[in-house]
C-alpha cells in the first residue's frame, strides 16, 4: 500500500500554498474552512504547513491581508512538532517572520501582533533558550517593539510558567538596563509582563518548592526593579502607569526581601492608599495589592510583623470609608465589583484583626466615638463582621463596647443607624444586652421601626450612599422579631418592657412590631399568667391597663395597616386579658377572635367600599360591650380620663382622633353623672380640630352618642357654640372682604355644629326627638348653618339635614309619627348647596362637587319621602335640578356610582310620593320616562345602564303602588302604612275615592314604551338587557292590572296574554341565574312575549315608531329592533290596513336609507321584504320601486355612502322565496324589452351602444343593476329559471371567458369587466359561493386564467355533478373552434370535468378521443391540458387507458415547449401511481433516458419532478427489466447524491423520496438505515457532508466496481452551471477518493480531482465552493492514499508551481 500510494503524484505542497492563501480569502466561510483543514494537516506535515506560511509571510501584511490568520497556523503547527522535528533553524527563522512583523507597526495589541506573539510562545515551548535570544535582540538600545516583546514575555509566562521562571534571571537582566527608559505609554505593559513573572515564579515555587531558583541575582533584580517602579513609576502623572504599577508591586512584595519591603513600605503604603480616591474598578486593584502587602508584611513566618499597629492606623483609616462606600451597591453594573470590593476589605481587617485584635477593637472604637459618618459607619460594619470571631478575645471589653454603642444612639445619618441597628442584633446574640442598658438598645430599635417614608436623615451633607428609611425600618423590625424569638437571654429584657413602647406618639408607626413581639413573649409565658401580672405590678414604669386598653383600641382603626397591626393588637389585647377586670376575659375570648377574622383577609376587605365603617363600628360596638360587661363605674370613669388624656398621641389630622373621639363618646353614654359628661364633652370640643372632615365627623358622632343619653346637656352645649359664633350674618358678610381665614373658620364650626345637630337627631330617642327638630327647624335656627361656601362645609350642612329627615323617618318607623316644618324651604337650601359657585376657589372643586352632589341628591330623597307631600312647583324644581347627573362620567367611580344610585333613588321616591289618584300618578311616570328616554338611547354604554336602571326602578315602585297600595314614606312592598286595595270587595272603581283610582291601560302608551326598551334588549352589555327585559316585564304586569278597553276582553285573550307574561318572566329567571345565555335566544323568546302582549293599536304605534330603534347607534340593539318588527309582521301582519303597511314601509325604507351599517340596512330591507310578503306585497313593491325610480333620476347612485339602498333592496327580494318569483317576472321582461350590448367574438371587436333617451338609458341600467342583483340574491325562482339552462348557460359564460381574455390581452379590457359582471352574478344566483370566490380572482391582466377555468369547473363538478355530462358534451365539441383562446377555455375546463366523469362510460370514450386528438394541437396550453385531462380520469376507468395515455406522456416528454415537457413529468408521476407493470414494462428504459435528460433542466420544478418519476419508476425495475433499469439506477445515483443537497427545497425532498425508494434495488448493506438517517434528512451542509462522507464509505466497501462509474460523471458535475451541485461534486468525489483503495481509481482520478481542487480554489468565484475545495484538500491530504506528501517540503524555487500549471494545462 505504501508503495502504490508512493506512486500517486500529487502537488501537495502547492495545495498547501493554495489553503495558506485562503486564509486571506475575502469570503469569512473560505478562511475558516482553510484555517480548519491547514489545523487537520498541520499535525501530519508541520513543516510542509510551516514553510508554505513563511513563504506567503514574507511580504507582510502589505502582501498578504490576514497575518493574524497565518501566525495561528503557525503557531499550531509548531505546537504539534514533535521534539525530534524541532528544526532549530526554522524555528529561528520562524521567530525573526514573527518578530519582523511586531516591529513593523509602532501599534500595540493589534490581532496580527497578537497572533505573532503566540507563534513566539509556541515557539518558546519547544525552544525557550531560541525564543528568548529573538526576543532579547530587541532589548539593546532604544527600539520601538519593546513593549511587544515584553508583551510577549508576560504571555510566556502566563502560558508556562514552569519553562519561563527559569528564564527569569535572564529576563531581568535585560529589562532592567532599560526600564528607566521606557515612556509613560509603554509602562503600564511594563509593569503588567513584572506582574505575570512574579505570578509565574510563584506557581513555580508552589511544583518545585524544594528548588529555590531565587538566587542572589534574581533577588538582586528583583529588588532594584521594585525600588524604580516605587519610586518613579508609582508616581507618574498617567494613571494607568500607576494603576499597573501598584498591581506590579503587590506580586514583587513576596518575592523581595524583607529589608527591602521594610524600608519600601513608608512609600509603598501611601502610593497604594492614594488610588482609593479613584473610581470603583481601581480601588478593587489598590484593596488587592494591600491585602497582598499585609499578608507579606505581619503574617510572614520568616520574622515579626514589619508594621506596628500605630503604622497600620493609616491603612484602616482608608479602609474604613471604602467599606461606607460599597457596602449593599445593588447597581446590577457594580454590584460584582462592589462586592468583591467590600470582601477584600474585609479580609484585610481579618488579616489585622489576627494579628493585633485587641489594637484593632479600640482602633475601631475610637473611630466610633468620632462620630464622622464614614469612619463611623466602616468601623460598625467591621465590628459587625469581627465579633462572632473574636468574641472570645474581646469579651473582656463588653463595657467598652456597649459605652461606645450608647454614644451612637443619637446619631442622624441612616446608614450609621442601619449599621448601628444590625449590630445591635450581633452583639444581642453574644450576650451583650443587659439589664438598663438593654431597655434602651431595645427602645432604639423600636424607634427605629416606627421609622416613616419621610424621614429621610441628614443625606444632604453626607457622602455616604443614600439609605432609605424603608431598609433601616425593614433591617429593625427583622432585629427586635430576631430578638423576642430566637434569643432566650433577651425575653427578660423585653417583658414587660415592651409594654412602655404602646403608648408614646413617636413609636405609633412601631405598633405593629411591638405588639406582635408582645404575643410571642405572652404565647411563650402563657402559662406563667401570675408571673405576667406580677411583673407588671412590680415596676412603677409600666403604663396602666386602663392607658393600655385606651391606647390599643383606638390603634385598632386601620384593618389594612402595615404588618397586619389590627390582628397584632387583638392578639395583645387576648393575652393581656389578665390585666384588666376578671369579667371580660370570657367576653374577649368570644369576641377578639371573631373581629380577628373579619380583618384576617385583607384582599377580601378592600372589595367592600364600607369596610373601613363597617370596622369602626365594629370597635365601637367591642367597646360598648365591654364596658357593659367591666361594671365597674370607677374603673370606667378611669378609663374615660385616659381617653381624654390621650388626645395628644395623635395629631388632628389622624383619622385616630376622630375614632378617639366616638370612643370617648360612647364610654360617656355609660354614665350616668352629668357633671362629669359636661366636662368631658367641652374637653372633647376643645381638643377637636373642627377643620379636618375625618376630625369634625369623629366629634359629631361622638355628640351623637353621648346626646341618646343626655341629649338635653348635648343641645345645651351645641347652643352655647351656635351663639359664640359671629353673632349676626353682617358680621359674617364682611369678614368676606377682610379676613379670608375667619370666614374658613366659621365655616368649619357651622359645619361642625350641622353634624352634630344631626347626629344628635340621629342617635336621639324618637320619643322626645319632634319638640328639638320643630325648635331647630321652626325658629330658623339652622339657617344659621346654611351660609357656608367650602365644600366639605356644605357637606356636613346636607348630611345634617339628611339626618334630620332621617331622624322624622325613624321616628315614624317607631310608631310616632310627625310631619317635617318647612320641608320645601330645606329642600331649596339643598339645591342651593349643591350648586356650583362661581366664587369660590377651593382645590379640586371638582371632585368635591360630585360629592356635595351625591349627598344632596340623597338628602332630598330623604326630604322627599317624609310628610307633608311635594308641591308640583317644588318637584319640578328637583327634578330640573338632578336628572343631568345620569349623563356624568363614569369617573371618578367612587363619587358618581353612588351619585346615579342616590339619583334613581330620589326619582322613585318622587314618583311614590307624588300624584293624588292613579292616572295622575301614570302621567307623572311617563314624564318622568320620556325625561329619561335620551340616556336610555344614548350611544355611552354607563348612560343606557342608568336610564334603563331608573326606569326599572320606577316601573317597580309603580307597580308596587298599583298593586299593594301606596305608602306615603315610600317603603318597599307591604308596609304597615300601606292603603291596600282590596278588588274583590270593589268590584267597581268609580266607587272608590279618587286617591285609590287606576290609570287605564292607554294611558301608559304600551307602544311607545315598548319600541324604546325592546331595542336595549340585544344591547351589548349584558346589565343592560338584563334590566330591559324587567322593564317589559314590569310594563306588561301592570298594564293586565289596569282596566282594558271592551274589544280585548275576551278570555282567549286573557289566557294568551298571562301564557306570555309567564313566558316572560321565566326568561328574566335564566337571566338572573345565568349570564352566560344565547343573548340571540333570550331576545327571540322576548319579542315572542311582547308579540302577544301587544294589543292592535300598540303594535300598529309600535311599527309606525320603528325608524328610531332601528336607527339606533348601538348594532346589536338595531339587529334587534329589525328582528322584532320581522316577528311582529309574521305573526300579527294580518291585522294591518293597507295605509298602515303603507307608513309602515315608508318608515323602514327611512330607517335603511339613514343607517349607516350595511347589515343593518340588508336587515331592514329583510324587514320590508316580510312585510310584503305577510301583508299587501303590491303596495311594498309600488314603494319600493317609487323610490328606486327617483333615487335614479335625482341622484348619483354611484357614490352614495354606503351605497345605493335600493339595490340591496333588490338583493332582499331576489333572497325571498314567495316575492322572488313575482319581482323576478318584472325584472326579465325589462330585460328582455331593453338592448343587451353585442359584440363579434370572431372578430374580437367588442362594443356597446346603449339607446338614445334618457329613460331608455335609465331603464337599461336599472335593469342590469336589477339583474345583478337577482343573481347575486339567490333566490329560488332565479334558481330554478338558470338551472333549466344551466349547462349551455355556463359552457358559453366559460368560453367566453376566454375569447374576453384573448381580446383583453390587445388592450379591450370592457367585454372582460361587463362578463366578470355577469359571471359573479351568475354564480350568486345558482348559489355556488365557492365559484364566485375563484371567479373574484381574475382580473383584466390575469395570465393564469387557464386555472381558474380549471378551478370553476372543479367546483361545479362537485357541486352539481348532473350537470357535468351536458357541459363535456358542448365542451368537447368546441375543441374544434377556431379561436385559440376558446380552444384553451375548453380544453382547460374538460381537463378537470374528466376527473368526475365516473359511470359515463361512453361519454369518456369520447373524451378521451377527443384530447388525444387534440395533443398534437398548435397551441401548448390545448397539449397541456389536454395530457392533464388524461391523467385525470377517475381511478376506475385509467386502467383502461393506460397504454394509450403513457404514449402520449413518452412523446410529449420531447416536446420542444418546456411547459409542456414539465406537464408530461407531473403527469407521469400522477399515472405511475396507478399503471399496471405490462403498461410501464415495454417503455420503462425509454422513460428512464428521457427521465435523466430531464433532471439537468434549469428549471426546478422540472429537475423536481424528474427525479420523483424516476423513484417512481423503482416500482417497476423488477422481472426482465431489473438489471437493465439497475444500470439506469447506478447511471442516475450521482446526480441524485449531488442535488441531495439542492438549492431548492422541492428538489432536496424528491432526491431523499428517490434515494430511499431506490435503495431496496442496490442491495447494498447499510443503505436503507443511512437512507433514515438524521444528516441524510437534514437540510444543514454540515451534515450533508457527513452524510456524502459515510454514503462514500458504503460505495467503497460494497460496491467498488461501481466507484468508476460514479466518478466520472461527478467530475463532470465540476463544470455544472450551479455552485452548489459543483461544491458537493467536489465534496463527493475527494470523500471517495480518500477512502478508496482501489489503485485503479487512485491512479485515474485522484490526481486529475487533486488538481482540479487547487485549480478551483484558485478561479473559482463562489465562495462556498472555494470553501468546499479546502475542506476536500484536507481530506485527501489527511487520507491514507497520500502518505508520501507528509515528507514533503516546499520547494522555494517554484518548481512545483510550474509542474503544477504545465499538468493542469494538459489536463
Amino acid at each position: 500500500m505504501a508503495s502504490s500510494s508512493s506512486a500517486i503524484s500529487i502537488p501537495a505542497p502547492e495545495a498547501v500554498q493554495v489553503l495558506v492563501s485562503s486564509l486571506a480569502d475575502e469570503s469569512l466561510i473560505v478562511r475558516d474552512a482553510a484555517m480548519s483543514s491547514l489545523k487537520d494537516l498541520a499535525p501530519l506535515n508541520p513543516l510542509l504547513v510551516l514553510d508554505c506560511c513563511s513563504a506567503v509571510s514574507r511580504g507582510g501584511r502589505r502582501r498578504f491581508g490576514n497575518m493574524a490568520g497565518i501566525f495561528q497556523v503557525m503557531a499550531f503547527s509548531v505546537r504539534s512538532l514533535d521534539t525530534t522535528d524541532v528544526d532549530p533553524a526554522l524555528m529561528a527563522k520562524l521567530a525573526k517572520i514573527a518578530t519582523a512583523e511586531m516591529i513593523s507597526s509602532k501599534e500595540l495589541n493589534a490581532d496580527w501582533q497578537r497572533a505573532a506573539a503566540g507563534l513566539l510562545v509556541s515557539i518558546g515551548s519547544h525552544l525557550p533558550d531560541l525564543m528568548m535570544e529573538e526576543i532579547f535582540l530587541y532589548f539593546s538600545g532604544p527600539n520601538s517593539a519593546l513593549p511587544a516583546m515584553v508583551q510577549t514575555l508576560a504571555d510566556f509566562a502566563s502560558a508556562d510558567a514552569l519553562q519561563f521562571t527559569p528564564q527569569l534571571k535572564g529576563v531581568l537582566s535585560r529589562v532592567l538596563p532599560i526600564l528607566g527608559n521606557v515612556r509613560d505609554v509603554h509602562r503600564p505593559i511594563f509593569a503588567n509582563a513584572f506582574k505575570c513573572w512574579c505570578q509565574a515564579a510563584w506557581l513555580y515555587s508552589v511544583d518545585f518548592p524544594s528548588h529555590s531558583f531565587l538566587d542572589g541575582d534574581i533577588m538582586s533584580f528583583l529588588n532594584s526593579a521594585f525600588e524604580l517602579l516605587l519610586r518613579v513609576w508609582a508616581t507618574s502623572r498617567d494613571l494607568k502607569v500607576r494603576i499597573s504599577t501598584v498591581e506590579a508591586l503587590g506580586q514583587m512584595v513576596g518575592l523581595i526581601t524583607r529589608t527591602q519591603l521594610k524600608s519600601a513600605l513608608s512609600r509603598l503604603v501611601p502610593t497604594i492608599l492614594e488610588l482609593y480616591r479613584k473610581d470603583q474598578d481601581i480601588a478593587l486593584v489598590a484593596t488587592c495589592s494591600l491585602h497582598n502587602l499585609l499578608n507579606a508584611s505581619i503574617l510572614s513566618e520568616t520574622g515579626p510583623p514589619l508594621l506596628d499597629f500605630e503604622d497600620l492606623t493609616v491603612i484602616l483609616s482608608t479602609l474604613l470609608p471604602v467599606v461606607c462606600i460599597y457596602n449593599d451597591n445593588k447597581e446590577q453594573s457594580a454590584f460584582s465589583v462592589g462586592l468583591k470590593m467590600y470582601n477584600e476589605v474585609q479580609r484585610c481587617f481579618l488579616t489585622v484583626g489576627l494579628v493585633y485584635p485587641d489594637d484593632l477593637f479600640m482602633f475601631l472604637l475610637n473611630k466610633c466615638r468620632l462620630k464622622e459618618e464614614p469612619l463611623t459607619f466602616g468601623a460598625l460594619c467591621v465590628l459587625k463582621l469581627l465579633l462572632p470571631r473574636s468574641s472570645e478575645t474581646w469579651h473582656g471589653k463588653r463595657p467598652l463596647l456597649v459605652d461606645a454603642v450608647k454614644s451612637l444612639l443619637d446619631e442622624q445619618n441612616l446608614g450609621v443607624r442601619k449599621a448601628l441597628s444590625e449590630l445591635i442584633v450581633v452583639m444581642a446574640s453574644h450576650c451583650y444586652l443587659i439589664g438598663p442598658s438593654g431597655e434602651l438598645f431595645v427602645e432604639y430599635l423600636v424607634r427605629h421601626c416606627a421609622l416613616s417614608d419621610q424621614d429621610k436623615g441628614d443625606h444632604e451633607n453626607s457622602k455616604m450612599r443614600v439609605v432609605f428609611p424603608a431598609d433601616l425600618r425593614a433591617i429593625c423590625e427583622k432585629g427586635l422579631l430576631l430578638l423576642t424569638i430566637t434569643i432566650p437571654e433577651m425575653e427578660h429584657v423585653l417583658w414587660p418592657f415592651l409594654l412602655k413602647m404602646i403608648i408614646p406618639r413617636a413609636y405609633t408607626g412601631a405598633a405593629a412590631t411591638v405588639c406582635r413581639c408582645i404575643a410571642e413573649l405572652c404565647r411563650h409565658r402563657s402559662s406563667h399568667t401570675n408571673a405576667i401580672l406580677s411583673e407588671c405590678k412590680a415596676r412603677a414604669d409600666i403604663p396602666k391597663p386602663e392607658e393600655l386598653f385606651a391606647r390599643l383600641v383606638v390603634l385598632l382603626h386601620d384593618p389594612l395597616a402595615r404588618e397586619q397591626l389590627a390582628t397584632h393588637i387583638l392578639a395583645v389585647l387576648y393575652y393581656l386579658a389578665p390585666l384588666f377586670p376578671k369579667n371580660i376575659s370570657l367576653f374577649w375570648q368570644d369576641e377578639i377572635p371573631k373581629m380577628k377574622a373579619y380583618v384576617s383577609d385583607t384582599d377580601d376587605l378592600k372589595l367592600d367600599p364600607s369596610y373601613q365603617e363597617t370596622w369602626d363600628d365594629m370597635i365601637i360596638n367591642f367597646l360598648a360591650e365591654s364596658l357593659d360587661v367591666i361594671q365597674d363605674n370607677d374603673w370606667v370613669i378611669s378609663l374615660g380620663n385616659v381617653f381624654g388624656e390621650q388626645y395628644v398621641l395623635y395629631m388632628p389630622d389622624d383619622e385616630h382622633a376622630g375614632l378617639l373621639h366616638r370612643c370617648l363618646g360612647v364610654l360617656l353614654q355609660k354614665v350616668d353623672d352629668r357633671a362629669y359628661v359636661c366636662a368631658k364633652i367641652d374637653g372633647m370640643y376643645k381638643q377637636a380640630n373642627i377643620a379636618i372632615p375625618s376630625n369634625r365627623l369623629g366629634l359629631a358622632k361622638a355628640m351623637g352618642l353621648v346626646a341618646a343619653s343626655h341629649l338635653d346637656t348635648v343641645l345645651e352645649k351645641l347652643k352655647s357654640i351656635l351663639d359664640s359664633v359671629g353673632k349676626s350674618i353682617f358680621q359674617r358678610f364682611l369678614s368676606f372682604f377682610y379676613d379670608s381665614n375667619r370666614m374658613e373658620e366659621s365655616d368649619d364650626i357651622h359645619a361642625a355644629l350641622a353634624l352634630m345637630y344631626g347626629y344628635a337627631a340621629r342617635y336621639a330617642p324618637s320619643t322626645v326627638i319632634e319638640a328639638r327638630i320643630d325648635a331647630l327647624v321652626g325658629t330658623n335656627m339652622l339657617s344659621r348653618l346654611l351660609h357656608v361656601r367650602h365644600p366639605t362645609a356644605k357637606q356636613a350642612v346636607i348630611t345634617a339635614i339628611d339626618l334630620l329627615g332621617c331622624a322624622v323617618i325613624n321616628a315614624a318607623e317607631n310608631g310616632a309619627p310627625f310631619p317635617l316644618k318647612r320641608r320645601d324651604q330645606l329642600l331649596d337650601y339643598i339645591l342651593t348647596l349643591m350648586g356650583r359657585d362661581e366664587n369660590d376657589g377651593f382645590v379640586d372643586s371638582s371632585h368635591e362637587l360630585l360629592h356635595t352632589q351625591a349627598l344632596a341628591v340623597s338628602a332630598c330623597t330623604t326630604l322627599v319621602s317624609v310628610e307633608p307631600k311635594l308641591s308640583i312647583e317644588t318637584r319640578n324644581l328637583v327634578m330640573k335640578a338632578t336628572l343631568g347627573f345620569f349623563a356624568l362620567p363614569n369617573d371618578p367611580m367612587d363619587v358618581v356610582s353612588p351619585l346615579i344610585d342616590n339619583l334613581i333613588t330620589l326619582l322613585c321616591a318622587i314618583l311614590l310620593t307624588s300624584g293624588e289618584d292613579g292616572r295622575s300618578r301614570a302621567e307623572q311616570l311617563l314624564h318622568i320616562l320620556r325625561q329619561v328616554d335620551q340616556y336610555v338611547a344614548s350611544p355611552v354604554e354607563y348612560q343606557r345602564r342608568r336610564g334603563c336602571l331608573a326606569a326599572y326602578e320606577m316601573l317597580l315602585k309603580f307597580r308596587t303602588l298599583c298593586v299593594s297600595g301606596y305608602c306615603a314614606l315610600g317603603c318597599h312592598g307591604s308596609c304597615t302604612h300601606s292603603k291596600q286595595i282590596d278588588r274583590t270587595v270593589h268590584g267597581n272603581f268609580s266607587n272608590l275615592p279618587s286617591a285609590y283610582v287606576l290609570p287605564s291601560r292607554e294611558a301608559l302608551c304600551l307602544g311607545e314604551r315598548v319600541i324604546m326598551y325592546l331595542p336595549r334588549c340585544a344591547d351589548t352589555n349584558s346589565e343592560v338587557r338584563k334590566i330591559s327585559a324587567q322593564i317589559l316585564d314590569q310594563l306588561f304586569n301592570i298594564s293586565l292590572s289596569l282596566p282594558r278597553p271592551v274589544s280585548s276582553n275576551s278570555v282567549v285573550d286573557i289566557e294568551l296574554s298571562y301564557r306570555a307574561l309567564s313566558s316572560l318572566g321565566d326568561v328574566i329567571a335564566i337571566l338572573r341565574s345565568d349570564a352566560s345565555i344565547d343573548p340571540s335566544e333570550v331576545f327571540n323568546r322576548i319579542v315572542s312575549s311582547v308579540c302577544i302582549l301587544l294589543m292592535k293599536d300598540e303594535l300598529i304605534a309600535t311599527l309606525q315608531s320603528c325608524q328610531v330603534a332601528i336607527c339606533d347607534r348601538i348594532k346589536q340593539s338595531a339587529e334587534g329592533s329589525i328582528q322584532a318588527v320581522i316577528e311582529f309582521v309574521m305573526k300579527r301582519g294580518n291585522e294591518l290596513s293597507e295605509a298602515d303597511v303603507s307608513r309602515t314601509t315608508q318608515s323602514l325604507l327611512s330607517a335603511a336609507v339613514h343607517v349607516t351599517e350595511k347589515h343593518l340596512r340588508l336587515e331592514t330591507l329583510g324587514a320590508i321584504s316580510s312585510l310584503g310578503e305577510n301583508t299587501n306585497s303590491k303596495v311594498v313593491f309600488n314603494e319600493v320601486l317609487a323610490t328606486a325610480g327617483r333615487d335614479i333620476v335625482t341622484k348619483d347612485i354611484s357614490r352614495l355612502r354606503g351605497g345605493w339602498p335600493m339595490q340591496d333592496a333588490f338583493y332582499a327580494f331576489s333572497q325571498h322565496a314567495v316575492l322572488s318569483f313575482l319581482f323576478l317576472e318584472h325584472l326579465i321582461s325589462v330585460l328582455n324589452q331593453t338592448p343587451i350590448p353585442r359584440g363579434d367574438t370572431e372578430k374580437g371587436d367588442i362594443s356597446s351602444h346603449l339607446v338614445d333617451t334618457q329613460m331608455d338609458e335609465d331603464i337599461l341600467q336599472a335593469t342590469i343593476l336589477a339583474l345583478t342583483a337577482f343573481f347575486r340574491g339567490g333566490g329560488k325562482v332565479g334558481k330554478k329559471v338558470v338551472e333549466q339552462s344551466y349547462a349551455p348557460v355556463l359552457a358559453a359564460l366559460t368560453l367566453q371567458l376566454g375569447s374576453c381574455h384573448g381580446l383583453a390581452s390587445t388592450g379591450q379590457h370592457g367585454p372582460l369587466r361587463a362578463l366578470l359582471t355577469a359571471f359573479q352574478a351568475f354564480c350568486e344566483c345558482v348559489g355556488d359561493l365557492e365559484m364566485g370566490k375563484i371567479l373574484a380572482r381574475d382580473s383584466e391582466q390575469n395570465e393564469k386564467w387557464i386555472n381558474l377555468i380549471g378551478e370553476v369547473a372543479g367546483c361545479i363538478s362537485i357541486k352539481r355533478p348532473k350537470e357535468v355530462q351536458t357541459m363535456c358534451l358542448i365542451l368537447t365539441k368546441s375543441l374544434n373552434r377556431q379561436l385559440r383562446f376558446q380552444r384553451e377555455a375548453a380544453a382547460a375546463a374538460l381537463s378537470e370535468f374528466v376527473r368526475y366523469s365516473i359511470g359515463l362510460t361512453s361519454l369518456l370514450e369520447q373524451m378521451v378521443e377527443a384530447l388525444c386528438r387534440h395533443v398534437s394541437d398548435e397551441s401548448p396550453t390545448v397539449r397541456s391540458l389536454c395530457l392533464k385531462g388524461l391523467v385525470q380520469m377517475p381511478s376506475i376507468h385509467i386502467y383502461q387507458y393506460t397504454t394509450q395515455v403513457l404514449g402520449v406522456i413518452l412523446a410529449l416528454l420531447d416536446d420542444s415547449n418546456e411547459s409542456v415537457q414539465l406537464t408530461a413529468v407531473s403527469c407521469l408521476l400522477m399515472i405511475l401511481k396507478s399503471s399496471p407493470n405490462d403498461a410501464v414494462e415495454p417503455i420503462l428504459l425509454n422513460l428512464s433516458m428521457r427521465l435523466r435528460n430531464l433532471q439537468i433542466c434549469n428549471n426546478v420544478k422540472m429537475r423536481a419532478d424528474a427525479f420523483a418519476a424516476f423513484g417512481a419508476l423503482s416500482n417497476y425495475g423488477v422481472g426482465a427489466q431489473r438489471e437493465a433499469f439497475l444500470e439506469q439506477i447506478h447511471a442516475a445515483l450521482p446526480r441524485l447524491i449531488l442535488h441531495l443537497h439542492d438549492d431548492d427545497l422541492s428538489v432536496r425532498q424528491a432526491c431523499r423520496s428517490t434515494l430511499r425508494r431506490i435503495a431496496p434495488l442496490m442491495e447494498m448493506e447499510g443503505s436503507i438505515g443511512l437512507f433514515n438517517s438524521h444528516c441524510f434528512n437534514s437540510d444543514h451542509r454540515s451534515d450533508y457532508e457527513d452524510f456524502i462522507r459515510e454514503i462514500a464509505k458504503q460505495f467503497v466497501q460494497h460496491l467498488p466496481s461501481r466507484v468508476d462509474n460514479y466518478m466520472a460523471p461527478t467530475i463532470q458535475a465540476f463544470e455544472t452551471p450551479w455552485p452548489i451541485i459543483q461544491a458537493n461534486a467536489i465534496y463527493f468525489s475527494s470523500s471517495v477518493l480518500s477512502l478508496s483503495d482501489d489503485q485503479h481509481i487512485l491512479a485515474l482520478y485522484y490526481t486529475q480531482v487533486f488538481c482540479m481542487l487547487v485549480g478551483k480554489m484558485n478561479r473559482s468565484t463562489d465562495a462556498t465552493v472555494r470553501a468546499t475545495c479546502s475542506s476536500s484538500i484536507g481530506l485527501l491530504l489527511k487520507s491514507a492514499n497520500s502518505v508520501s506528501w507528509r515528507a514533503a517540503r516546499l520547494d522555494h524555487g517554484g518548481s512545483v508551481r510550474r509542474d503544477y500549471e504545465s499538468e493542469s494545462s494538459r489536463k
